[in-house]
């Protein structure tokens, strides 16, 4: 990859002064673009190993970042190639630009409950602003991610074929997902009823993805865009609280600290229903808690599934790996199960408040 090279494909007035590698990005290879004016872009080469329609990603991208813009959203902006595509391709990748975010900062872990409150906010926001994008015009750039009834299809296939004879290993974790099977295809088939909105969804709702002005400290706007699909708000909110949840303890042995901690729970409700009271409905309400159990549970599945089959997805270090994440996931799952009626109470409370 030459990138002096690849930047001049694109539509770039400026003089380019030199790059950088930016940030700590697993998937795609990102360059920060000086430029003699102050106006600085990202240059990205695209993983077409993990996304392999660049078409479609770079479609979906385009087109909510250019209605959030129509909303006064500060939001990414794609800037074209010169030929006036949304991507650059030739034998070395795929490679996009975008306009370079001035004077921000984004974080690793949250600090305190102020901040899992402005995260929760920007994510409500967002939802709130895409609420008028019809969600089924944008592709599925990964098939059935969040199907919570189809990863279970795929954990009892592996269960079936047994490819790595690790069954007799899991037999416990095997039976808490039969005895939960009934609630896995709540959300899909309340989708499917109308009883739950085909949403867009940014379906990585992490801290990292949020953008914070240097000075002021306030949100600026959420970033890494590649999983916008469509979907539903639950799948972000309780993917959101999950990973707030499991923190530093998802590759941990000590199940003693995985639970529900009550204040970041509120605290992310909160922020949440502060944007988003006046867009969910009453279906969606009485399942935000049901849904940080679900996406557990799902999280759980693939990584069972993974362990069953060998270690042929996710990247481990030792043996019993996916089943140590495995067993983290179901832990929550089974926690926050065990107290639905609390967490209802609570997001009735907040409600009421917001």
């Amino acid at each position: 990859m030459e990138v002096l090279e690849t930047i001049s494909k694109f539509q770039i007035n400026d003089r380019v002064m030199g790059y950088a590698p930016l940030g700590a990005g697993h998937i795609n290879t990102t360059f920060l673009v000086k430029t003699k004016s102050t106006k600085w872009y990202v240059l990205q080469k695209i993983n077409d190993v993990v996304f392999n329609n660049v078409n479609h990603l770079m479609k979906n991208i385009y087109r909510t970042t250019d209605f959030l813009k129509s909303k006064g959203y500060e939001t990414l902006e794609v800037v074209k190639t010169k030929d006036n595509k949304l991507f650059y391709q030739d034998e070395s990748g795929s490679y996009r630009l975008y306009l370079y975010i001035d004077n921000v900062v984004c974080y690793e872990g949250v600090n305190d409950l102020d901040m899992v409150y402005d995260v929760a906010k920007a994510f409500g926001l967002l939802h709130k602003s895409l609420c008028e994008f019809d969600a089924s015009s944008l592709y599925e750039i990964i098939p059935n991610f969040h199907n919570t009834k189809y990863r279970y299809e795929q954990l009892l296939q592996a269960i079936k074929e047994n490819k790595s004879n690790r069954v007799k290993d899991c037999l416990e974790e095997i039976e808490f997902f039969k005895k939960h099977e009934d609630n896995f295809s709540t959300i899909v088939d309340g989708i499917e009823r109308g009883e739950i909105r085909l949403a867009v969804t940014h379906n990585d709702p992490k801290i990292n993805n949020v953008l914070f002005d240097r000075e002021s400290g306030n949100t600026r706007a959420v970033i890494d865009l590649d999983t916008v699909m469509p979907g539903s708000y639950l799948y972000d909110y309780g993917d959101a609280l999950r990973s707030l949840f499991t923190g530093e303890y998802e590759d941990s042995k000590d199940l003693s600290k995985v639970g529900v901690d009550y204040p970041v729970f509120e605290t992310y409700t909160k922020g949440y229903l502060s944007e988003m009271k006046g867009v969910l409905n009453e279906k969606e309400i009485s399942l935000l808690p049901f849904a940080i159990y679900l996406i557990s549970a799902e999280l759980a599945m693939r990584f069972l599934s993974d362990f069953i089959n060998g270690d042929v997805y996710f990247k481990t270090t030792y043996s019993e790996h996916n089943l140590v994440r495995a067993r983290t996931q179901i832990k929550l799952a089974s926690d926050i199960y065990e107290h639905l009626p609390q967490l209802n109470k609570i997001v009735e409370k907040c409600y009421k408040i917001s």
